[in-house]
C-alpha cells in the first residue's frame, strides 16, 4: 500500500509552553494538533483545550489564569467551543465589543479584528472545550493598533 500522503496526517499533538498574546500555558502546554511545523502543507493551524469533567478545581484554575490580551492577526480565525450546552461560558471580546458565548457555540474572527477571549463560567460535573482554528499555518499575534507583520 502506498504512503503518498502519510505526511499529512497528525498523530499526536505537539505541546507548545508558550502562546503570544495568551496566559493559559502557565498552567498547562497548548496541544496543538495541526500546523507548519508538522504538515508542511497545512494553511491552517489549530490546538484544543477540553476537560473531560469540570471539577471547581479546573473551573478556579480556568477562570483565574486563562485570559488572552487583546490582539490581531492577519488571517482570519474561529473559535469553536464545545462541549456540553452551557459547559463553559466565553466573554470574547471583538473590536471592543464583548460579548458571552457558551458551549456549545462558535465565533468567526475576520482579519485585522482585534479580539480577546476568556473563560468566565463553568458547570462543575459537564464536559468543554476549546479549538481555536487559525487560516494559516503558523500562529502569530500582532498588537492592537500596531503595524503589519
Amino acid at each position: 500500500m502506498s504512503e503518498t500522503y502519510a505526511h499529512l496526517i497528525v498523530r499526536r499533538p505537539v505541546l507548545v509552553n508558550e502562546l503570544p498574546s495568551h496566559d493559559f500555558s502557565q498552567a498547562i502546554p497548548y496541544p496543538v494538533l495541526m500546523s507548519k511545523a508538522q504538515v508542511p502543507e497545512a494553511e491552517a493551524w489549530a490546538l484544543y483545550l477540553y476537560i473531560k469533567e469540570i471539577t471547581q478545581e479546573l473551573k478556579d484554575i480556568a477562570i483565574g489564569t486563562d485570559r488572552a490580551v487583546p490582539h490581531r492577526h492577519t488571517f482570519d480565525e474561529m473559535y469553536l467551543m464545545i462541549g456540553d450546552e452551557n459547559a463553559i461560558t466565553f466573554e470574547v471580546e471583538l473590536g471592543g465589543e464583548t460579548y458571552r458565548v457558551a458551549t456549545p457555540g462558535a465565533v468567526y474572527i475576520p482579519r485585522d479584528l482585534p479580539h480577546a477571549i476568556r473563560p468566565v463560567d463553568a458547570t462543575v460535573g459537564l464536559s468543554g472545550g476549546l479549538i481555536p482554528v487559525c487560516l494559516s499555518g503558523e500562529y502569530i499575534t500582532l498588537p492592537v493598533g500596531g503595524g503589519k507583520g
